[in-house]
């Protein structure tokens, strides 16, 4: 090789300084471009919270008129065995709509509701299952319901037909007797607070106990009586409540029952300020705050007589030699308190004599715990007063889950920093597909029977259950406990360093290149002059 063409070490020292330049802005550059294109949609995908889009609109909407889509139509049989009035249905029809228009117009309506006034058909219409008004001749005007139907009994007389009074009397009674509750509740808009009432759930616990104040060996035919005697009424109010009903013998030591006044105006209050009834409630344990309870108490033999009580009489067991007398208590929202005057004897036997009357008054108090009856009402028609109970509750259903809905808007747009996954999206969405299916239920006035009714209340059920899991998500809720300040503080220890250090890097051979070219301009523009001389 010539000396002219081997490399000088100028060139070779040059050469090497390129490829090491070259390696240098390549790494860089690979940094950069990993922290650009990786590092940082990484670092948002983790940071950034997931909002869903709920559709706050159209749930506000609802939530400032929850009742403007509904119209419930309850379908009415009118038959008449005496007289064949060709136009009664018309005429029983025009006077309910306008005993409700007027109503409703000096009330302001809360709740768009109606009576469809039908033929009564015979092979057709359930006396158990639709409403049904009969026609009697009779010699005055009046009406009762029978218990063990949904028949409405009308009495009229022919003076009543002269004066063409008998559709208005007719509208009338349907409309504050047999449907009262629906007028006060959605012509009226009244809403009273009913004290006496559990929170209303469709799976109800029952607790039965039976304390005594010896230590004597009990028995008792519990298993009868409850099959015997409440188990009509659980199956009459199965499709409002889902009843379990456990039961259990306790012995106490003391239940302070020697410090309740001898009064015969005694009351449930004054044995709240003597009584514990967690004590009473004890015997089962039970935790769920959805159960209703029946404490049957015997005091001890040195308690001795509660001579306060001298108003009821049963015979308590075979063996014993005289006669028990108790007392009933309705306490609000938990149950029913059954104090017995005389203690028990040695080797008890509670008959089912004695329990079937303590369950028949615990029977006709279940309704009041439950809020299908005011405390100061009767039991007049049970399969009445239940259908109506059904349509509250639907109603009130629908009007809860909205609530829940509007708050959990208002929640969520108030506090931007949590997060909204698609679980509560999802749940929002079926909860407003759910609500337009009873909706559907409800208008159609074709659709009017007691399936219809269960259906929908057991829908209503659903939809505030998928509500109320919608707001109380987990992962939304744990969301709050996570703020801002803690995801610096977790992130900025890890993203802190290979920030500083891949930047300084990077503005390091950004300096480095500028000054390179400044170095390379300057000595084009040397030689550039060398070349002009």
């Amino acid at each position: 090789m010539d000396e002219k063409d081997r490399p000088c070490g100028k060139d070779v020292a040059q050469g090497s300084g390129q490829g090491t330049s070259r390696i240098r802005r390549l790494v860089v550059i690979s940094f950069v471009l990993l922290y650009c294109l990786v590092g940082v949609p990484l670092w948002y995908r983790l940071t950034t919270i997931y909002r869903a889009p709920l559709p706050s609109d159209y749930i506000r909407d609802l939530h400032s008129d929850p009742h403007s889509d509904i119209h419930l139509t309850i379908p009415v049989y009118v038959r008449s065995d005496v007289y064949k009035f060709p136009d009664i249905n018309n005429a029983i029809q025009n006077q309910a709509d306008a005993l409700l228009q007027s109503v409703n117009s000096e009330t302001g309506k809360k709740v768009q509701w109606s009576l469809q006034i039908l033929p009564f058909e015979d092979g057709k219409v359930d006396l158990e299952q639709d409403y049904v008004v009969t026609l009697v001749l009779d010699e005055f005007m009046g009406l009762t319901m029978p218990q063990l139907s949904m028949e409405t009994i009308v009495f009229y007389n022919d003076k009543s037909v002269v004066n063409n009074d008998l559709p208005f009397f007719v509208a009338q009674a349907l409309i504050e007797h047999t449907f009262k509750p629906e007028f006060n509740r959605f012509s009226k808009g009244r809403i009273e607070e009913n004290n006496m009432a559990v929170s209303y759930n469709p799976e109800m616990h029952i607790s039965i106990s039976l304390l005594t104040g010896d230590g004597y060996p009990v028995s008792w035919a519990i298993e009868q009586s409850v099959r015997e005697y409440f188990s009509p009424v659980r199956d009459l109010l199965s499709p409002v409540v889902n009843f379990t009903v456990d039961t259990g013998i306790e012995y106490h030591n003391d239940l302070n029952l020697q410090s309740i006044p001898n009064s015969d105006s005694i009351s449930w209050e004054d044995l709240s300020h003597t009584l514990d009834l967690s004590d009473l409630s004890s015997v089962n344990h039970y935790k769920e705050h959805n159960s209703i309870n029946l404490a049957i108490v015997f005091p001890s033999q040195n308690t001795g007589p509660l001579n306060f009580i001298n108003d009821t009489t049963s015979t308590i067991s075979d063996k014993a030699d005289s006669e028990s007398i108790w007392r009933s208590f309705l306490v609000p929202q938990w149950g029913v308190v059954v104090l017995n005057k005389n203690p028990l004897p040695a080797n008890a036997y509670v008959t089912e004599e004695y329990l079937s009357l303590v369950l028949s008054t615990f029977s006709n108090d279940l309704f009041k715990l439950l809020g299908i009856t005011r405390s100061n009402e009767e039991l007049n028609s049970p399969l009445s007063q239940i259908g109506s109970f059904k349509r509250l509750m639907i109603i009130e259903n629908l009007e809860t889950s909205i609530t829940t809905l509007s708050s959990l808007v208002n929640m969520t747009n108030n506090l931007q920093q949590m997060s909204i996954p698609k679980e509560v999206l999802e749940d929002v969405n079926n909860a407003l597909s759910l609500r337009l299916q009873i909706i559907r239920l409800l208008n159609n006035p074709e659709l009017g029977s007691e399936a219809v009714w269960n259906e929908a209340l057991i829908l209503s059920n659903e939809l505030v259950k998928i509500c109320e899991r919608a707001f109380f998500n987990k992962e939304m809720v744990q969301q709050m406990f996570f703020p801002q300040e803690h995801k610096i503080a977790v992130y900025l220890p890890l993203l802190g360093p290979i920030t500083v250090v891949t930047f300084t890097g990077f503005i390091k051979y950004l300096k480095d290149v500028l000054k390179k070219r400044e170095k390379n301009e300057k000595n084009t523009a040397d030689l550039k002059e060398e070349k002009a001389d």
